[in-house]
């Protein structure tokens, strides 16, 4: 930016400021709340997220068919599309079910491996506490739209960045300066300085791979409305999916030694086959546990395609890792409050720059 002048590079740095402010403030909020969301429903709905068994361990829970089988049996109007079996976890599973004949509404249930407790009834994922505020943090509540304004949120996010960085560049003379006696401008310019360089790593990095997420998720959806597919289909669960499980889950981990399965997709009538998500053994802080994935037969358990993340491409690599870095759970408690307060950066920042813009415009 050196061939442009500071002080366009500082109106256009307010402007953006201004207008991506309170959107990012929400952003950053529900962020702050979702790095934390686990132990949040632990604390207000501990009947809802924990098992009952007091020492879980993967030999003790039901058999995966088992489970599933009492799931749909016990709520007849809904149907397994995903599941989430969380293995030597106090937490439960999770059941992510469709009801027959609605469209492409979702539910959750959870469940107990150990005992094949349910909580009470499929909750639209909405109500949830992590639901609500994924949603609110993703999309505004407004699907398509909402995604793409949350993306150019990011952008403008990494914008402020960027360009508080080159209006700041000297920050390091006099990083820790906050001049409390003089005026009110001159100590909000500070503290505005001293938040922004601070948080300004973490912070990139959440701009980036929520830019990164919406974007693309906008470009998928532009492109079904191109080819006339703006609608998804109503998904019809696959007959008899349910009765070859033991065999699938049998190849996948033949597939790959120690290969654990963390994620199910179910097949449908338009789409036969089985997805399976899960981690090759060689875990790493920066992988998620969804990394590796195999497609199956759901007829007769035959491995169709499957991607080892261990062997794909560096780009993929650095997709993947895009999870457990905008979320700060690779490093556990310390990153996750890191990550924390870097969510309400965005609300000091806003406030701060917004009295110092209002505080400029009565002196002119």
């Amino acid at each position: 930016m050196a061939f442009i002048k500071k002080k366009t590079v500082w109106k256009l740095h307010s402007w953006v400021g201004l207008i991506c402010g309170l959107p990012l403030v929400l952003i950053g909020l529900t962020g702050s709340v979702l790095v934390f969301h686990t132990e949040i429903t632990k604390a207000l709905q501990p009947e809802f997220i924990l098992v009952e068994n007091s020492t879980p361990t993967k030999e003790a829970r039901f058999p995966l068919q088992t489970i599933i089988k009492h799931v749909e049996k016990t709520h007849p109007d809904f149907w397994v599309r995903g599941y989430l079996p969380r293995y030597d976890s106090e937490l439960r599973d999770i059941a992510f079910m469709k009801r027959h004949g609605e469209d492409n509404e979702w539910y959750v249930l959870t469940v107990d491996p150990y005992n094949l407790n349910t909580s009470t009834q499929p909750r639209d994922f909405e109500s949830t506490i992590y639901g609500w505020f994924v949603e609110l943090h993703y999309t505004f509540f407004s699907e398509g739209i909402g995604v793409a304004i949350a993306g150019i949120m990011a952008l403008g996010f990494i914008f402020l960045g960027v360009s508080g960085f080159y209006l700041y560049r000297d920050f390091w003379k006099h990083f820790f300066r906050l001049r409390w006696k003089k005026n009110a401008r001159i100590f909000l310019s500070d503290f505005h300085k001293m938040i922004g360089i601070t948080a300004l790593p973490i912070n990139m990095v959440l701009g980036i791979t929520g830019a990164y997420w919406n974007i693309t998720h906008t470009i998928h959806d532009i492109e079904h409305v191109i080819e006339g597919e703006d609608h998804d289909p109503l998904e019809l669960p696959y007959p008899g999916a349910i009765e070859h499980l033991p065999t699938l889950v049998k190849n996948a981990h033949d597939l790959w030694e120690g290969y654990s399965l963390n994620y199910l997709y179910f097949p449908t009538k338009d789409k036969a086959e089985f997805v399976f998500y899960g981690q090759t053994p060689a875990k790493h802080p920066f992988r998620t546990p969804y990394g590796s994935w195999i497609r199956l037969n759901p007829d007769n358990g035959d491995i169709l395609d499957s991607s080892d993340l261990r062997e794909a491409p560096l780009l993929h690599k650095i997709v993947n890792a895009f999870e457990p870095i905008h979320f700060g759970d690779f490093g556990g408690f310390i990153t996750k409050t890191l990550w924390f307060f870097a969510g309400l950066t965005p609300g000091c920042l806003y406030v701060s720059g917004f009295l110092m813009w209002w505080k400029r415009r009565k002196k002119t």
